[in-house]
């Protein structure tokens, strides 16, 4: 098959890294269980009572109620502490440790949306469903990476996405506007209704939607897709048993998504060394 010309790879990737600002911010601040809300509530009670501690009540239902209310306000000043977006702990964290956050968050979604019967209809039937989704975890989490590091130029992602994923090394300014109509019409037809549902459960299920479109756009690159990153040979060969496939297709999907946010890590920090010299 001959090789994939660099418009075609640009042309691909372009509309997936505009699309990755909106869906990265749902997957950032999904919150189904309200535990980012309870802890920023938290924040404000503690700062509205000035540290102090209420007296022990008298009486044996006012004690039962105290030790409640005490208990409850440990559990949520020990949120306040845990990585999530919005806490003193998150603002706190090193780039580093902001990657690391996002390879378990995108990977745990990824999987919650892949083992969802159906979610890419008739056509998910007829395509690998976890290599679709892991190609699409891979990139987000690569454009996840480049941002956290300052890398958010457009043709900066393109250029770092198709030397993560592909192997390619591509001179998008070659290529067109990186923000051009056709660009910017792609990007919202992957993103779908992300920025615009305030439910968190139809967030969820438009994130996951766009998910599963993103990674159909990056499974049209064919040709490159086996030079992505891939998991381990142990969990490669098991995916194809009987029983232990689905388990052994997630471990392998989630060793790729570390070696691509490695990757990605060391790709930014070489060109930033670059640009700094």
């Amino acid at each position: 098959m001959p090789a994939i010309p660099d418009e075609h790879v640009v042309r691909v990737l372009r509309p997936f890294v505009a699309a990755t600002g909106p869906v990265l911010r749902g997957l950032r601040d999904a919150d189904p269980f309200r535990l980012g809300r309870l802890a920023r509530r938290r924040a404000i009670e503690l700062h509205e009572d000035g540290g102090e501690t209420a007296p022990a009540p008298t009486g044996r239902l006012g004690r039962v109620g105290h030790v409640a209310r005490a208990g409850r306000a440990r559990a949520l000043d020990r949120l306040a502490t845990s990585k999530l977006p919005g806490t003193p702990r998150w603002q706190a964290m090193s780039p580093e440790e902001r990657d690391q956050w996002w390879v378990s968050r995108v990977g745990r979604f990824t999987s919650a949306v892949a083992a969802v019967p159906g979610i890419g209809g008739a056509l998910a039937r007829r395509l690998p469903v976890s290599d679709i989704l892991g190609l699409a975890a891979q990139g987000l989490v690569v454009c996840a990476i480049a941002s956290e590091h300052g890398m958010d130029r457009r043709d900066d992602q393109v250029r770092l996405l198709a030397s993560v994923l592909f192997g390619r090394d591509v001179d998008p300014r070659r290529h067109g506007d990186p923000h051009g109509a056709d660009v910017e019409r792609e990007a919202d037809e992957l993103a779908g209704t992300v920025g615009a549902e305030k439910e968190e459960r139809g967030r969820l299920a438009a994130l996951g939607r766009a998910l599963w479109r993103m990674g159909k756009t990056l499974w049209g690159l064919q040709g490159e897709l086996d030079r992505r990153p891939q998991g381990n040979r142990f969990w490669r060969a098991g995916a194809n048993l009987p029983v232990v496939g689905a388990l052994a297709s997630y471990r392998s999907e989630r060793s790729g998504l570390k070696r691509a946010a490695r990757s990605a890590a060391r790709w930014v920090a070489r060109e930033q060394g670059r640009s700094a010299s």
